[in-house]
């Protein structure tokens, strides 16, 4: 059965490689507009963004290390699979791809506009804090978002040459489809419990060094 499985996923990484590969660029188009925006920004907003940040790194300092917040775990973890369904639903329309394509880019604009604005302020001291409040989450977070992105994709072209090609086992293709979705749910579960419950311990210690 591993060998099986491995074979099937050998396949699927071969047939899709070139659809991996432009994705990843999407992705890393929207990381570094978005560290390039943070250049953009007038004086005024990046005063009242350094603002809001000193009070978030304030409250982390007061926050107890071994408690979770759960409401808080709750709208990240929404959020997460809002994500995934979203792309899902978008992949059962032809007319998905750019929306998907849209998501992607802005996964990666948020986490580049993140980055750039810590580092941006706060040198090496960002770039610590930055990688243990974002990449934790995110080493889970990107590759599930850019699986189901992929996936949305191929389901979405497979609908486009059904029409010209003639029969394909629409069921089957479903189902495979909707498989690796959930797939990629169950990961974002996983990301939304570092996110929250894992990352802030790591985060607590940096914020330290930023407010002193």
């Amino acid at each position: 059965m591993p060998v099986a499985f491995r074979q099937k996923l050998n396949e699927y990484f071969r047939a899709n490689i070139v659809a991996y590969f432009f994705m990843t660029l999407i992705f890393i188009v929207g990381v570094v507009i978005g560290a390039l925006a943070v250049k953009t920004l007038p004086e005024d907003q990046k005063i009242e963004l350094v603002g809001y940040l000193k009070l978030f790194f304030q409250g982390l300092q007061q926050r107890p290390t071994n408690v979770g917040d759960f409401d808080l775990f709750g709208i990240v973890l929404i959020n997460n699979l809002k994500t995934v369904i979203l792309m899902w639903l978008f992949g059962f329309t032809v007319v998905g791809i750019p929306i998907v394509l849209f998501i992607v880019f802005t996964r990666g604009f948020v986490i580049g506009f993140t980055v750039g604005f810590l580092i941006n302020e706060y040198v090496i001291k960002g770039l610590a804090f930055a990688l243990t409040a974002i990449l934790p989450h995110n080493f889970f977070a990107v590759p599930a978002v850019l699986v189901t992105g992929v996936s949305a994709t191929a389901y979405s072209l497979m609908l486009v040459r059904r029409r010209g090609r003639g029969k394909v086992n629409l069921m089957y293709e479903s189902i495979g489809y909707t498989v690796v979705c959930l797939m990629m749910l169950a990961v974002m579960v996983f990301s939304a419990i570092i996110e929250v419950y894992i990352s802030p311990v790591f985060m607590k210690l940096v914020a330290e060094m930023l407010i002193n």
